[in-house]
């Protein structure tokens, strides 16, 4: 298989946080498809998990679905911002937590057909927990679950944010994989 080819880009719309536009490409059969895509610049999104196993989970309204989530800490990346330098923004921003220990557990992509959005997700732990200071546009509710708890919602459909799922899960199994590397019989 090959690449299409860019032949146009048409610009739809350019709003606070994304750009749309529709991109005509050219198929290796030859053939021109137009495709609507939405360019965002990227997020951050932190799993914090404190000395007890527990994940500091976050409940904001979220219009695309008309409904309050729970979800893990998350943000948009700002200009020429890296990713963990976001994590760390967004985490303390939203709950108040700094942590000393920090671990990616890779990328997640929303909607990549439509989307340009890119999620880093990292693991926080040795944590601080501080004053929350969230943007003038967030109202936010904060919940201190056990990691394993937080797992079985998103298993059983509770917690059905996107991120949040493959995040929690992820950070779940680097725990599992931490803890048996360190507690593993030395070979003989």
């Amino acid at each position: 298989m090959r690449r299409p080819t860019p032949v146009e880009s048409l610009e739809r719309h350019r709003g606070r946080v994304v750009r749309v536009s529709t991109e005509r490409l050219r198929m290796a059969d030859g053939r021109i498809y137009e495709h609507d895509l939405v360019r965002h610049p990227g997020a951050a999104a932190v799993v914090p998990v404190d000395a007890a196993g527990r994940v500091c989970l976050v409940r904001q309204y979220r219009l695309g679905v008309e409904q309050f989530l729970w979800e893990i800490p998350a943000g948009k990346l700002d200009a020429g911002e890296a990713p963990a330098d976001c994590a760390v923004r967004e985490l303390r921003e939203e709950t108040g937590i700094e942590a000393r220990r920090w671990t990616p557990l890779g990328r997640y992509l929303p909607a990549p057909a439509l989307f340009t959005e890119v999620i880093h997700l990292y693991l926080a732990e040795e944590l601080r927990i501080g004053a929350p200071a969230p943007d003038s546009d967030e109202e936010l509710e904060l919940e201190w679950v056990d990691l394993e708890v937080a797992v079985q919602r998103v298993l059983q459909g509770e917690i059905d944010d996107g991120k949040t799922g493959v995040a929690l899960l992820r950070a779940q199994h680097r725990r599992a994989t931490v803890t048996q590397s360190k507690f593993s019989p030395a070979q003989t």
